[in-house]
């Protein structure tokens, strides 16, 4: 079943962290969506995907890295009547 949620959150460097650490972990999920800083230190993503890739995406995204630390992160479901053409994209 497909699963589609906006996450908001907080983390330093967001640029970076969002050309890194979140693209490769939504390559290696196989998530498909939009990213995008929308304030300084703030990202705001919207990925969709198999239920079970989009659940262990959010795990690893709790978990971080030593290097990164997402705070305050806020989730809630959308619409899963979106197609993202099977890729997640950053918007500048």
């Amino acid at each position: 079943m497909k699963k589609c949620v906006k996450l908001l959150f907080e983390v330093q460097d967001a640029q970076k962290v969002l050309e890194t650490f979140i693209a490769k972990h939504a390559e290696d999920y196989g998530i498909e969506g939009i990213g995008q800083k929308v304030k300084e230190g703030v990202i705001q993503l919207y990925v969709c995907g198999p239920q079970d890739q989009v659940e262990d995406f959010i795990d690893c995204l709790y978990l971080g890295s030593e290097k990164v630390s997402l705070q305050n992160i806020k989730i809630e479901t959308c619409s899963t009547d979106r197609s993202y053409r099977g890729v997640f994209r950053i918007v500048e």
